[in-house]
């Protein structure tokens, strides 16, 4: 059986947290732990999220838009790449490896 990836998601922060100065936040689920982390720039959420997943192999970072659709993802280790259809989806759609 193989193992489950862990996915990391960077995505704009919700209203409240963007009138204190965090834009943008990565989370992802680490065996229980669930993991929220408030970042002020979109580069520095990607960065702490692939550093996370270089940690937790095999896993996936999805990095969404400003308006929620997924940008890009990056996989390591063993996680498969998204498909054409799920690139396209917003960041709380269901279905997918998203």
């Amino acid at each position: 059986m193989a193992a489950k990836r862990t996915v990391y998601h960077v995505a704009p922060s919700g209203e409240r947290a963007t009138a204190a100065g965090v834009k943008w936040q990565v989370e992802g689920r680490e065996g229980r732990r669930l993991l929220h982390e408030p970042h002020r720039t979109q580069q520095d959420a990607i960065e702490s999220a692939r550093a996370h997943a270089r940690e937790h192999l095999p896993a996936q970072v999805v990095v969404h838009a400003r308006d929620g659709h997924v940008r890009t993802a990056y996989a390591y280790g063993d996680a498969p790449a998204a498909s054409d259809a799920e690139r396209g989806r917003k960041a709380g759609e269901r279905g997918g490896i998203y």
